[in-house]
């Protein structure tokens, strides 16, 4: 029990834990987050996106899916979420013969160490 006081005391030392940095830019998060809605909106799948140089790894259960995005846009400024940055972003998706639906999503962009973008569901 000492020894685990002792040790917690000595990470956390006189000035308190220290909060990670963002592991991306917002120069370089929009590039990316650009980048990938625009390669779903050509037809690439997520494994297209894996076998990038440097490879991305875009998590969104749509695209997983395999629904076709017609169209996007950026709404606003990204805000910090931990260590990356959220955007919400309006999508336009079409999911076999129905007709085109539009919704709200947000995702949390990194580019270090990897490229990685995750659909927020609920974070807009």
């Amino acid at each position: 029990m000492r020894w685990t006081l002792l040790l917690l005391v000595g990470l956390v030392g006189c000035g308190g834990i220290q909060p990670l940095g963002l592991a991306t830019t917002p120069e370089k998060s929009r590039q990316v987050i650009v980048a990938a809605l625009d390669a779903w909106k050509h037809g690439q799948t997520r494994d297209d996106l894996t076998k990038q140089s440097p490879p991305v790894y875009f998590q969104d259960d749509d695209l997983y899916r395999g629904r076709k995005l017609v169209d996007y846009k950026l709404e606003g400024e990204p805000k910090v979420l931990g260590t990356g940055l959220s955007y919400v972003v309006s999508l336009t998706l079409q999911n076999g013969s129905a007709s085109p639906a539009t919704r709200k999503v947000a995702f949390r962009v990194v580019t270090e160490p990897n490229i990685a973008i995750t659909r927020e569901d609920g974070k807009q």
